[in-house]
């Protein structure tokens, strides 16, 4: 897929703002979707064009989506566009070709909220930092019965994202705004990991340039809501060994940092490493895969030697093969 994006100034509305592509991509959640349209077209700043992007759905998210949008009536550019499926990943850069014009673009979850100023903060706060490839919203959590579970204030993650990522995952999507030119320099959302792409492409960004943060009301993630309703459930719950995946794909991300900024500091990265190969060898272990299991915790106490509660489980587990003693002895 060709991608091409002009020069940050290349447009501006009226009133000198720059103008912002949408892209929500989504897969069977169909009443999650039309939920979520109206704090698109609330906003107070409008999308300079909105793209949504099926991918492959099979209850009938296309023809609901355009309907909704007909009867609306958006006073900017608008498309709905059917893919076949793939992968999230696909699915935002099939709209990211489709906004690559625009300066700014930001990417929507069907089942998260805007405040209603969060474009105009985000377009404004980066033409006042044009340095800035990334602005990023803090974030409050929802449950599917609409209560409060968590919050984060995402300035500690503008000032240094890639530890933040290590310790936090990269789920940051819906409440970032991106220059739409660096998202395309590299490549897009990468499509050869099947989880935690967002963390890929948002390390690629943060080694090209800083981040900055939106003050102001936060975005609404509502974690279960499509679930509840029987459509389909948040990307990252979708893989057992989920917890295993991630680690993976961050020690790719690891490998790639070390090598392009060799200064960085290791140690809380090495640990964060540790805490997710630990994870996955507890969630392994519960699904009754205990050689693979013993293979994260080798690799958690490869990364972090200290770590106590990894070589419990090693202890507990004689058996080892081959992989997980050449971890182990990486350790020694």
């Amino acid at each position: 897929m060709r991608l091409y994006a002009p020069p940050f100034d290349s447009y501006e509305d009226a009133s000198g703002a720059a103008a912002v592509g949408v892209v929500i991509p989504t897969f069977n959640r169909r009443q999650t979707l039309l939920d979520t349209l109206p704090y698109v077209l609330n906003q107070t700043q409008r999308p300079d064009r909105l793209v949504i992007v099926d991918d492959g759905s099979t209850d009938d998210t296309v023809a609901a989506a355009t309907g909704w949008l007909r009867a609306q009536r958006p006073e900017f550019p608008w498309q709905v566009i059917a893919a076949p499926h793939r992968s999230a990943a696909s699915a935002r850069n099939v709209g990211l070709d489709l906004v690559a014009d625009l300066p700014l673009v930001t990417f929507l979850d069907s089942d998260d909220h805007w405040p209603t100023d969060f474009l105009e903060r985000g377009v404004r706060t980066l033409q006042a930092h044009p340095a800035a490839l990334v602005a990023v919203a803090d974030r409050r959590f929802f449950d599917a019965a609409g209560r409060l579970i968590d919050a984060d204030d995402s300035r500690s993650l503008a000032r240094d994202p890639i530890p933040w990522f290590f310790q936090y995952g990269a789920g940051l999507a819906s409440c970032t705004v991106l220059r739409t030119s660096s998202v395309v320099a590299v490549g897009g959302w990468p499509t050869h990991v099947t989880s935690a792409e967002d963390a890929v492409l948002f390390a690629e960004l943060t080694l090209r340039g800083p981040w900055v943060h939106l003050p102001g009301d936060p975005v609404e993630f509502h974690w279960g809501t499509a679930l509840a309703r029987h459509e389909e459930q948040n990307l990252s719950q979708c893989h057992d060994d989920r917890h295993r995946q991630w680690a993976m794909v961050f020690e790719g991300i690891y490998q790639r940092v070390v090598r392009a900024r060799p200064t960085t500091p290791r140690g809380e990265l090495h640990r964060a490493l540790a805490q997710r190969w630990y994870w996955a060898g507890k969630q392994l272990f519960a699904l009754g895969q205990a050689d693979e299991a013993r293979q994260c915790f080798a690799r958690a106490v490869a990364r972090h030697p200290m770590m106590f509660r990894a070589w419990r489980r090693l202890l507990a587990s004689p058996r080892r093969g081959g992989a997980e003693a050449a971890e182990l002895r990486r350790a020694a």
